[in-house]
């Protein structure tokens, strides 16, 4: 793991070192000559550069005086598309508000014209900043899409910066980090004696976020993707940009980095050369010039340690995709269980045999896994922006929906079992996002054909908790007879048996609820018994007339 680990940022030293696509950006930066302008190019690969020119000397002489302060998100709206519900403000330096807001207007309308294509944003220096808050934006909108009625892919850009300083403080490298596809797509390139970067990174209020390639002079680079080592690296490299005010010219490093990985070869880049994780540390640090480095190193070391340790110790997201799908096979197998006159809620509420209790206690544990699985997945998509949460990808939320439907039923039957009332104001919250969810992503999309066909599995899947409500309510009426509260809750129950028409005719229960030992038919039994053979309704005629025997 270790060898893995820092051989792999090498590795990725190496690949980036030898891509054109790092001199294009830089190129087009050097092209856009006006101080605070941008312009979009075309790279000698075709690929879309738009890049941010801050020229002025101005901007980098007011920032290194330290003009430009840390200001909270809550005072600059230009900047709440990149705020969570966990991280709903942070701390940004004010030159990347006082850069990037008067442009956004004008940015805004290149976004059909660029998200379609593969797009580099790049920015030199404090141009970085607006850079960076392009390319998130971008991010932005290309999540709150999701999905486009032109059936066109949207590509997420490359945002490639040359010595930028750090945005912004914790809260806002988590709230980027919450969206993994968002922080893979920025890399900092950063030379050693580059004064900017390095600026205020050892103060604390500062949190760097994507992947760093430090380079030197004489064509040393190495790349990190910790943010702990890249605070480390940076806080180092300050005593040599110390007294240097010059804007960096990247274009010379570039080009030695790219001749270096040529030099070493092909086959020096696949080699593992180090095994273990102090001698990976080391030659990281070698290949930017940092010699004199025991403290660093022990520093970086003891940091990364507890990152692998937590690494190890994390579940495989592909194993526990895995598992849940064997536990809904579980919940499935279990739904063919049931006695033939007995509903699939029924029987787990009311397990009689050794067999039924035993496949009860088994199905239990699949329903627990489920049930912690999916409540922490959507809380971690609640997370997200508005927008965000709402437009969510239909491969796991028909996912989430079916799994819904199929245990909050039991999650129901366990809680009328232990005597409890009133089910939905108690509901899991949980739940109750995925089926707002899935109603919010319906109105997107065209109705579905009428069918004449009973639902496999209950649309609504609190169903049987209006059941056990309307028989503790059908049980209060008997039990006290007439009085102040009996005309409100005969009128409850006739607004039940109005849900049972409309689901009825929707064909959105499934035909169980009517098997001859459902907790439905127990209702109705007693029901039809409290009102009397005269009583007359819609749901009564239906169920008296036995149309409910060919709902199928």
């Amino acid at each position: 793991m270790n060898h893995e680990m820092f051989s792999g940022e090498l590795e990725k030293g190496n690949f980036l070192g030898s891509m054109d696509f790092l001199a294009d950006a830089y190129d087009a930066v050097l092209k856009t000559t006006s101080p605070l302008a941008y312009k979009l190019h075309t790279s000698p690969s075709g690929i879309q550069v738009l890049a941010f020119g801050c020229n002025s000397p101005d901007y980098t002489t007011r920032f290194l005086n330290g003009e430009f302060k840390l200001v909270s998100s809550e005072n600059h709206k230009v900047v709440d598309f990149i705020s969570t519900k966990v991280n709903s403000k942070f701390l940004i330096n004010e030159a990347a508000i006082v850069l990037f807001e008067p442009l956004l207007v004008e940015l805004k309308e290149l976004e059909d014209e660029i998200i379609y294509k593969p797009l580099i944003v790049t920015g030199q220096s404090v141009g970085g900043y607006v850079a960076i808050l392009f390319a998130l934006w971008l991010n932005y909108v290309i999540s709150t899409k999701g999905f486009d009625s032109s059936k066109k892919a949207m590509i997420r850009p490359i945002c490639i910066t040359f010595g930028s300083p750090l945005v912004g403080d914790q809260a806002l490298q988590h709230a980027i980090s919450e969206r993994p596809l968002w922080k893979s797509n920025f890399l900092n390139v950063v030379w050693k004696t580059d004064p900017i970067p390095s600026f205020r990174s050892s103060s604390g209020e500062y949190k760097p976020f994507g992947t760093y390639l430090f380079c030197t002079q004489s064509g040393g680079f190495t790349c990190f993707e910790d943010d702990d080592a890249i605070l480390e690296v940076l806080g180092a490299t300050a005593s040599s940009s110390t007294g240097n005010l010059q804007m960096q010219d990247y274009g010379n490093d570039l080009m030695l980095i790219k001749e270096k990985v040529f030099y070493r070869g092909v086959s020096d880049m696949g080699e593992p050369r180090f095994s273990s994780l102090k001698a990976g540390i080391k030659l990281q640090l070698m290949e930017i010039d940092l010699v004199d480095t025991s403290a660093l190193i022990e520093k970086i070391e003891s940091k990364q340690a507890k990152m692998i340790r937590k690494r190890k110790s994390r579940y495989d997201p592909a194993r526990k995709l895995n598992d849940v799908k064997l536990h809904m096979v579980c919940m499935e197998r279990y739904m063919m269980t049931r006695r033939p006159t007995v509903s699939y809620y029924d029987t787990y509420k009311n397990a009689k045999n050794i067999k039924e209790i035993e496949n009860q206690q088994e199905v239990v544990k699949s329903q627990r896994y489920l049930n912690q699985y999916w409540s922490d997945f959507v809380e971690k998509k609640n997370q997200m922006p508005q927008e965000e949460g709402a437009n969510l990808r239909r491969r796991w939320l028909y996912g989430g929906n079916i799994y819904r439907k199929i245990v909050e039923p039991l999650d129901v039957a366990e809680f009328y079992k232990n005597g409890k009332k009133n089910y939905i104001a108690q509901r899991p919250h949980h739940y109750k996002l995925l089926e707002k969810w899935l109603s919010e992503d319906k109105k997107d999309l065209k109705p579905n054909p009428r069918t004449n066909n009973a639902a496999s599995l209950t649309e609504d899947s609190c169903f049987w908790a209006h059941v056990e409500e309307a028989l503790i309510s059908l049980q209060e009426l008997i039990n006290r007879g007439s009085n102040n509260n009996a005309a409100n809750t005969e009128k409850e129950l006739e607004q039940f048996e109005a849900y049972l028409m409309q689901a009825i005719n929707d064909n959105s229960v499934s035909s169980d609820i009517f098997l001859e030992e459902s907790s439905l038919m127990k209702w109705w039994s007693e029901y039809k018994t409290y009102k009397g053979a005269s009583y007359t309704s819609q749901f009564a005629e239906y169920m008296n007339n036995g149309a409910y025997k060919l709902y199928q």
